[in-house]
């Protein structure tokens, strides 16, 4: 009985492990394929978080007037990963984020062991990330 448990928890740990990811395609349109493949080699685990970062852990939520004003420094630009524009406008970021294609993989911001939270200047909005734990449950 016990094997048979094992067996069955191991064929369920690597069908997770080795199950097609959701957002493939928008880990590769910022990392290149090749990087996507050699990931896949050697850090798979980091290749699910960036899916389910793109699903479930970076969100834009709009806030009440004057909401984290006195705490936080806001964004006047938003930093792009590795584009030869080094940032957009909040305007730029706030249209993008609208889009249904929208990849939050393209802005230098990534989930941490905390929850962090960035104003952006001239809105009633904030960039919410959650933490790397609670992206995982998902």
């Amino acid at each position: 009985m016990k094997s048979i448990i094992t067996t069955a928890l191991f064929i369920f740990i690597c069908g997770i492990s080795f199950s097609q990811l959701q957002h493939e395609d928008k880990i590769i349109e910022v990392y290149g394929q090749e990087w996507y493949d050699r990931m896949q080699v050697d850090a798979p685990d980091l290749l699910v978080l960036m899916d389910k970062y793109v699903s479930h852990g970076f969100s834009v939520r709009t806030v009440s007037e004057g909401k984290y004003d006195a705490e936080l420094e806001p964004l006047e630009f938003i930093p792009l990963v590795g584009k030869t524009d080094s940032s957009i406008t909040v305007e730029q970021f706030l249209t993008e984020a609208a889009s249904p294609n929208f990849n939050p993989l393209k802005y230098e911001f990534f989930s941490t062991k905390d929850a962090q939270v960035y104003k952006l200047k001239g809105a009633n909005k904030i960039i919410y990330i959650i933490p790397q734990e609670s992206i995982l449950l998902k």
